[in-house]
């Protein structure tokens, strides 16, 4: 049963006073969006989530151009389209800057998840999209490639970005993300942090998989030469997604 206009607006408020009550959000931090139909319902820019109400939430069109509402648009719409664009599954986008995992962002540090459950649930490696300058349409390449590749990501500088099925699920994949490495912090400073067996983190990745979680393209950056996938070092996450990025653009000057 397809889910009305009213409760996709609700839902979206109902994010936004969550992320502000977590303390994801500061200032004008943060934003909000899903499908409905042919459009796009969003938060709007310039406002404080505490305060977001469903009279506030704007309408836009497939270009992000506002098409109905009495606030504008923020300014990193094309970071959802980017999303929205990459994959038909991904029906919500949620981006905000919980205090863990922008600070790992800002380190640059991928993260080998070492939960078994968590795995099944986000993933085994959760990547730091390298930095761009806000605004550049590098940024829309950076995710293009990463929601291809996993749920929820860490952005350097701009905190974390998730997707989902709706609303509450791109919100709770950013909620858990945040849980891991809360508990990786202060595990770390007790000592060396376990990892999960490969043989192990496949049959829980295989495990995602059959449950149609997450994305329907092989993961480029677990594949080996062999077609098998193998544990990506996470420390070289940025770079291979450089080198992809890097491959994609030489094929366009060649072809020109």
């Amino acid at each position: 049963m397809a889910v009305s206009k009213e409760d996709l607006i609700n839902s979206i408020v109902e994010i936004c006073a969550k992320m502000d009550a977590k303390g994801w959000v500061a200032n004008h931090d943060g934003n909000i969006s899903t499908r409905f139909e042919d459009t796009f319902l969003a938060t709007p820019t310039a406002v404080s989530k505490a305060d977001v109400i469903p009279e506030w939430i704007i309408t836009l069109d497939k270009s992000g151009k506002k098409i109905e509402g009495t606030h504008n648009p923020f300014s990193e719409i094309k970071l959802h389209l980017a999303a929205y664009n990459a994959r038909e599954d991904i029906q919500a986008v949620v981006h905000a800057h919980p205090p863990f995992s922008m600070a790992r962002g800002l380190a640059g540090i991928d993260f080998e998840v070492s939960i078994p459950e968590a795995i099944v649930s986000i993933g085994d490696i959760i990547p730091v999209v390298p930095y761009a300058f806000p605004g550049d349409s590098e940024n829309d390449t950076l995710v293009a490639h990463a929601v291809n590749r996993c749920d929820v990501f860490m952005m350097a500088g701009n905190g974390v970005l998730s997707v989902g099925r709706d609303v509450k699920e791109a919100y709770l994949r950013m909620e858990l993300l945040e849980h891991l490495l809360k508990i990786d912090y202060y595990a770390r400073s007790m000592g060396t942090v376990m990892s999960i067996p490969v043989n192990d983190r496949q049959k829980l990745l295989d495990k995602r998989a059959s449950l149609g979680l997450g994305p329907k393209e092989l993961n480029p950056l677990q594949t080996g030469s062999t077609g098998e996938k193998e544990k990506a070092p996470a420390g070289n996450l940025n770079e291979l997604i450089k080198e992809v990025i890097s491959e994609e653009i030489k094929k366009i000057l060649i072809s020109k």
